[in-house]
């Protein structure tokens, strides 16, 4: 380094004067220097960065060798001096450049882009209403819509009703067995049972509650008149005729009409009590009313049978609960309610057919869950099912309509109940024993919808129950007087 070279050359430099200076004093006869006063020299050398003094050798002067200018000016310089500025930082080098995009990196994009244009062109038919006419009625549903028939009542709704009848005529003269299926069930679901009722010598019919199954569904009531307001009269016939009105009878001659009784609203034509009524016209309608019915309520229909039970007490004979609620029916119908969802849930074959294996019952085939979502596609159907579903009447307590009439308190009860389902239903099963304690209750093998996957052991049970209960005096006279009929003829 330039620092220690400079050291080396000043102390050689030093060390060869102090030699001269010694043999010249020698010389003259005086006395030489001793090594002890050269490390001051040696030292102002070393330590000040100044010109060093100049050393006469005979006629020479000894310059020791100047530091270099960058030592000197980083040693010596003055406090006031500011340091020379420091050169710029090099710039930053470049980026490296950017790969080329490569196949592999390209493919998820394209392969996700793919997948979501597939699901959205296999969704959009379904989700977008269409103006093409409906699609025919899958046979199983057609041959069921065949065998009954639409009931035009007055006043409405309208009720669609299937009947099965047994094969003997001496069991014709039996009570009836009247089904109310439950939300989105429909008569359909009860196809296979009412024919095994009607084999065991039963009479059976299956009545479509307003909007549900094959019932067309409520029409909306329409909106009423406007009415004539005072100002307008007014402006008709003038202000002055008003003033002489006045006058004359002392009288107001504009006030506002009375209002209008409110027409029902929609959704209270699928009230229960509205349901029960258009069930009473139905049975009078059907021809079963001459003798009391053994009446099955199945999910839902839990209140609209209660509330027929209850105005018309003396036409049924007993009460059967098949898997029977008020809160909680086995359809999902709330997923009917949402826009997007629920729409979906009625076009898409295979989600409409999971919903009703996850919900209602286990075993149903492919066909039959085809069947059973044409009925719900119909024209208004999705919505009065929901418009049903929201006028049910959660607060119903079993318990207190039980014990509301001496004639309800009477009737012969039985409870058919899954005890292969949840839990949870298994939970409310034991609900609904507290609260009918003097009722027979029986454990099926089936679902939420035995019809369909236990209908045997369902009307097997149905018609034991109900050729088991004594003949009541009504029905006794009327076998009577068709045995007598029959004589006669």
């Amino acid at each position: 380094m330039p620092t220690s070279s400079t050291s080396k050359l000043d102390l050689k430099c030093g060390l060869g004067h102090w030699d001269q200076e010694a043999s010249l004093c020698h010389s003259k006869g005086r006395k030489p220097p001793t090594f002890s006063q050269q490390p001051s020299s040696l030292s102002s050398q070393f330590s000040l960065p100044s010109r060093p003094p100049l050393h006469p050798v005979g006629d020479r002067a000894i310059h020791p060798p100047m530091p270099p200018a960058s030592a000197a000016a980083g040693d010596g310089a003055a406090p006031d001096q500011e340091p020379p500025p420091s050169p710029p930082p090099p710039p930053p080098p470049p980026p490296p450049p950017r790969p080329a995009p490569s196949l592999a990196s390209a493919l998820p994009f394209w392969f996700y882009l793919t997948a979501a244009v597939s699901l959205l062109a296999l969704l959009l038919p379904h989700l977008l209403p269409s103006s093409s006419p409906p699609p025919p009625l899958p046979s199983l549903l057609r041959s069921h819509a065949s065998g009954g028939s639409v009931l035009k009542l007055h006043p409405g709704p309208d009720l669609f009703a299937v009947t099965s009848k047994p094969t003997t005529t001496a069991a014709a003269h039996r009570p009836a067995v009247l089904v109310l299926p439950g939300l989105a069930a429909g008569s359909f679901s009860f196809r296979h049972a009412l024919r095994s009722l009607s084999s065991r010598g039963l009479l059976a019919a299956a009545v479509d509650l307003p909007g549900q199954g094959m019932s067309p569904p409520c029409d909306a009531p329409p909106p009423p008149p406007p009415s004539k307001s005072a100002f307008r009269e007014i402006m008709d016939r003038g202000v002055f005729h008003a003033f002489e009105h006045l006058v004359e009878t002392g009288e107001v001659p504009f006030q506002e009409p009375a209002a209008a009784p409110e027409p029902p609203s929609h959704a209270r034509l699928y009230a229960p009590h509205e349901a029960a009524a258009s069930v009473a016209r139905a049975v009078d309608a059907l021809g079963l009313g001459a003798a009391p019915v053994h009446l099955v309520l199945h999910d839902s229909a839990l209140v609209a049978g209660a509330a027929f039970v209850s105005a018309n007490p003396a036409a049924v004979r007993s009460v059967t609960l098949v898997d029977a609620t008020a809160v909680l029916p086995a359809f999902p119908v709330a997923v009917l309610g949402v826009p997007v969802l629920g729409s979906m849930v009625v076009r898409v074959p295979a989600l409409f057919r999971g919903l009703l294996r996850l919900c209602c019952a286990r075993e149903m085939g492919a066909e039959v869950a085809e069947a059973h979502r044409a009925a719900m596609r119909m024209e208004g159907k999705r919505d009065a099912v929901f418009e049903s579903w929201k006028a049910l009447n959660q607060s119903f307590d079993l318990k207190e309509w039980r014990g509301s009439l001496e004639a309800v308190r009477k009737l012969p009860m039985m409870v058919l109940w899954s005890g292969s389902w949840t839990d949870r239903w298994i939970d409310e099963g034991k609900k609904v024993v507290a609260a009918l304690p003097d009722a027979k209750f029986v454990y099926h093998s089936g679902g939420r919808w035995p019809q369909e996957d236990a209908y045997d052991e369902l009307s097997e049970l149905i018609a034991e129950f109900v050729t088991s209960l004594p003949t009541s005096v009504r029905s006794q006279h009327i076998d009577q007087s068709s045995e007598q009929a029959t004589a006669q003829e």
